[in-house]
Order: structure tokens, then sequence, then C-alpha cells
């Protein structure tokens, strides 16, 4: 299961973009990534389907905060 230092948003040294304000907190960085990543392995390994889906939520775009939004 995914433990609660995965669901918070880390400080990112760039302080000229806005922090994550989504109700999932997306990864801002790599090494959030990479933390992200092993939880999803673990919990796909253990069957845990909510913690694969908040995993999921996690790794998905667009996040306002990390993305620069592109209107069509």
């Amino acid at each position: 299961m995914l433990g609660p230092e995965v669901a918070q948003p880390s400080v990112a040294d760039d302080t000229t973009k806005p922090p994550c304000t989504c109700v999932i907190a997306h990864v801002q960085n790599e090494e959030e990534r990479a933390h992200v990543q092993a939880g999803l392995d673990n919990a796909l390994k253990n069957n845990d389907a909510h913690a694969v889906l908040v995993a999921c939520l996690q790794l998905m775009q667009p996040c306002p905060a990390r993305d620069e939004l592109v209107t069509r």
C-alpha cells in the first residue's frame, strides 16, 4: 500500500511553477515519479486495487502545475 509520503507533493526547487492543486497530487519530479512507480509496482504485486488506482492517478497527465496547458 502506498504510504502517506507518496500522497504529499514535495517542495520543488523550481519556485516559478505553482504547486499541484489537483485532488490527487501528481508527481512533480523524477524522484517522486520513481517513488510512485515503486508503489504502483508493489500494489500490482499485492493485488491492492485502491493503491493501483491512486498511483495511476498520480502518474496521469496533464497537471496544470507541472505541464503547460495547450490551447487547441
